[in-house]
């Protein structure tokens, strides 16, 4: 997988980015960068301003030009310390974040597309626990409704660029890393069919 350099991150929440990506960065030497973490990172030291750490706690989108800074000064920071293979799970949130985005971190080589359904996605939220995170149905359905608004047409970009393999994460955590790895073999000898 010495190909790629810069892969990008999209799913719903709970379809698994977190767990897959660690485990793709410890196997093959990536840095996953979680941008929600980042965010809430940045929120908790107090270096941003009131209206992000507003949006943060609402679970509301940042300003894009916030967003970018703090991607822009993370990224250059890991590749200073030689962390140039990245994993940046959960970027772009809407399809006209993207520019400004690949403009900040340079673009993506690939972009994984974490599919799963709904009902799976909620209940892996609902039963999980994560430290300065508020889960709860409520929130849930809330940052849903907004990623099936934008994610088809963030799908649809990076697919007619040819940079998009789509993974069945429905599964436990090993048989969509199974399947992840599958697609990105395929994708390497030629084919994108990961389902």
């Amino acid at each position: 997988m010495e190909v790629y350099h810069n892969i990008y991150v999209i799913g719903a929440p709970g379809a698994g980015k977190g767990s897959l990506c660690e485990k793709l960065a410890a196997e093959y030497g990536f840095h996953h960068l979680s941008v929600g973490d980042l965010l809430r990172q940045c929120a908790a030291s107090g270096s941003l301003a009131q209206q992000s750490l507003n949006n943060i706690q609402k679970n509301v989108l940042v300003d894009v030009d916030v967003l970018t800074h703090v991607l822009r000064s993370t990224v250059q920071d890991l590749k200073n310390a030689g962390k140039e293979r990245l994993l940046v799970d959960g970027v772009p949130r809407t399809l006209d974040q993207a520019p400004s985005i690949e403009d900040a971190i340079g673009p993506p080589d690939l972009v994984l597309f974490f599919d799963c359904p709904g009902a799976i996605a909620r209940q892996r939220v609902l039963t999980r626990q994560i430290p300065g995170r508020n889960d709860d149905g409520l929130v849930f359905d809330r940052r849903y409704q907004h990623y099936v608004a934008e994610n088809e047409s963030i799908v649809d970009h990076y697919d007619r660029r040819g940079l998009l393999l789509k993974v069945d994460t429905s599964g436990d955590v090993d048989s969509s890393y199974s399947k992840l790895l599958q697609g990105l073999l395929l994708r390497e000898q030629g084919s994108c069919d990961s389902s």
